[in-house]
């Protein structure tokens, strides 16, 4: 079955028009409802697509029928995304605002992992301070070198599972800089899988790459 039959067989029963999928397909809109399911294991309700996990609602704008579909399909099919004021977007606003939205369900998800971890690591060790860590991260996204040496060394130190990627950090003001120039090498080639490339690259022109 080509893709254009496959849309048409999604697309039809819940669409107006019944035969040509270009037309078909322009009575759709994405809404900017998308969902992170956390694993894959939905098929995209249009294109039939296995392994998805990061959904996006499209609804027909005359029948108010609604399918949860992969980010891709929006893209690929030109589906149209609205603006608050529910007027359509241009298909590069479309492609853009659908691109946004994935990048803020994969960005939550992260935040979600490390605010889990670190509640785990809570419950593992009593003396770990939870509240000024999970606060901080709220307040900037990201940890000071110190509090990652911290954290990275009792999430090992406790066999809590947790993505070292996932702990960014920032390195924007002084005090944060001379903490990372005044770690030791294996240190820093702890604390290498959360830093940027670019702070990867800073770092490795100055004092060399630490994992070598």
């Amino acid at each position: 079955m080509s893709w254009i039959e496959r849309i048409v067989e999604s697309l039809a029963p819940l669409s107006i028009e019944q035969h040509d999928a270009k037309v078909m397909i322009a009575e759709w809109f994405y809404t900017g409802n998308a969902y992170d399911l956390e694993q894959p294991i939905e098929h995209c309700q249009l294109c039939g697509h296995p392994d998805i996990r990061y959904q996006f609602e499209i609804e027909n704008e005359h029948t108010s029928n609604d399918l949860l579909v992969g980010s891709e399909c929006i893209k690929r099919f030109r589906i149209s995304a609205i603006d608050e004021s529910g007027s359509r977007l241009s298909e590069r606003a479309s492609r853009e605002k659908v691109d946004r939205d994935r990048s803020k369900l994969i960005q939550d998800a992260k935040q979600r992992r490390v605010v889990n971890a670190l509640v785990a690591l809570s419950i593992a060790d009593e003396e770990f301070e939870i509240e000024s860590f999970i606060k901080y991260y709220r307040e900037r996204g990201a940890f000071t070198p110190n509090q990652l040496k911290t954290m990275i060394w009792r999430l090992k130190q406790h066999c809590i599972d947790f993505r070292p990627s996932d702990f960014k950090m920032i390195l924007k003001r002084q005090r944060e800089q001379d903490q990372l120039r005044r770690m030791e090498g294996w240190q820093v080639a702890q604390l290498w899988p959360c830093m940027s490339a670019s702070q990867r690259s800073s770092y490795a022109r100055r004092y060399g790459d630490p994992t070598t």
